[in-house]
């Protein structure tokens, strides 16, 4: 099947990388040249675990072609997605990348496809996209809604291996061809609306970061009475009607999509005259947490900040991945900078990107030469080489012995039989 792909992004390279591999030939369309420029060259923008692999593998196959002109990518393909950036701004979501890339498609569109939108959009949006589409061209086409649900760090795997495929569209035609196109992978499937495969999307990334600020909430109250966080989430886990994912109590969450997805559902419950009160509250919770951590911090270190050294291990919002949007990496360093405290920063591959946000900050990749000195190490983000450190030899590189473990990873027993002081989130 011949595809196309509109955006190299996160979703548009991994969603063009997989397919490739499945068989289908597969055009890319990225009006930044230089990053076109890269990708012909097998060099991905961000990092990814698998990903590069996936796409050198395809690009020496021919079924990976990456351009910057429309007229070499929609005419003759079958499929087009749509996988294009919708930012928010005070919760409203900037559509402007999807109806240029529509347009862009719409004028280069000469034989029947389908348009799929894989970009998260408001529900209802389809029905603006088929006016703006016949305004620019003559040919046949229809609109679906194929929502993506990829975690970064795992998209390729997630993406080979969905927990569901949703297709949002009512006309058989294109359900029996979006099926097909799927076939390759398993993960039930769901057939739709497209105005409910887009709120599906705003639904599942509104609900896990309540979970979140569920378990973090949950996390101060043990704080309060002496329970452990970790056994009172595992306990709330086992019951199949809540289940254990995104229970971990810790610094909150960030990224790319959590964020503007709650805030703008926040804004479209809004426009609806509805006062969404329970995702208001998850926003707050989650900002407050970064208030917590650094009053754990403060108090660890004797009640003050300001003259010592505080390395933060962890930049990036998550594992596995170069991505510093809404990381709580930015937050904790500006709030310790504020106090008075100099910050070293530490992560093995996001430092590029970290550099542009966290400002003053020295940069380390490797811990051991980050913490020499230290008055305290901030575990931010859970990165798996920092899971297994040597705090013996640790221990005598610090000038202070002081752990402040963001995400609980860390044996409080055997830190504290070592010599540190140790504090997590509710432990």
């Amino acid at each position: 099947m011949n595809l196309a792909v509109v955006g190299a992004g996160y979703v548009g390279l991994v969603t063009a990388a997989v397919f490739a591999e499945m068989g289908c030939r597969v055009t890319v369309v990225e009006i930044n040249g230089e990053r076109v420029k890269k990708l012909q060259e097998g060099e991905i923008p961000f990092y990814e675990p698998g990903l590069d692999g996936l796409i050198a593998k395809n690009l020496q196959s021919k079924n990976l072609i990456f351009t910057q002109n429309y007229d070499k990518a929609i005419p003759g393909a079958e499929v087009i997605f749509i996988c294009v950036g919708t930012p928010t701004k005070n919760g409203r979501v900037d559509l402007s990348f999807v109806y240029e890339a529509v347009k862009s498609v719409a004028r280069n569109l000469k034989s029947y496809a389908i348009l799929v939108i894989k970009s998260t959009v408001p529900p209802g949006i389809n029905s603006k996209i088929e006016k703006k589409m016949r305004r620019f061209t003559r040919a046949e086409f229809d609109v679906a809604s194929v929502p993506e649900f990829l975690r970064e760090g795992k998209a390729v795997w997630d993406t080979f291996h969905p927990y569901r495929v949703v297709i949002g569209s009512v006309k058989k035609k294109v359900i029996h061809k979006l099926l097909q196109l799927h076939r390759g992978v398993p993960g039930k499937r769901l057939v739709c609306t497209p105005a409910s495969a887009q709120l599906i999307k705003y639904a599942s990334n509104a609900f896990l970061p309540t979970k979140i600020s569920f378990a973090n909430s949950i996390a101060v109250l043990c704080d309060e009475f002496g329970a452990d966080v970790e056994e009172v989430m595992k306990g709330v886990g086992m019951d199949k009607r809540i289940g254990a994912e995104f229970l971990g109590a810790g610094l909150g969450y960030g990224g790319s999509c959590f964020p503007k997805d709650v805030a703008a559902l926040i804004h479209l419950a809004k426009r609806s005259k509805y006062n969404f009160e329970i995702l208001k509250a998850v926003e707050k919770t989650n900002k407050k947490q970064i208030d917590y951590f650094i009053g754990r911090t403060v108090g660890l270190c004797g009640g003050e900040v300001k003259g010592k050294v505080l390395v933060i291990l962890g930049l990036a919002f998550k594992p596995d991945t170069s991505d510093m949007r809404e990381a709580r990496s930015i937050y904790v360093a500006e709030r310790l900078q504020n106090l008075g405290a100099e910050v070293r920063a530490c992560d093995p591959v996001a430092i590029p990107e970290a550099e542009k946000l966290i400002k003053g900050a020295r940069f380390f990749t490797d811990p051991y030469t980050a913490l020499r000195g230290a008055d305290a190490l901030l575990l931010v983000t859970e990165w798996g080489e920092y899971k297994t450190l040597d705090f013996a030899r640790i221990k005598k590189l610090m000038k202070a012995p002081v752990v402040v473990d963001g995400r609980n990873i860390y044996n409080r027993k055997q830190l504290v039989r070592l010599g540190f002081k140790y504090g997590g989130v509710g432990r």
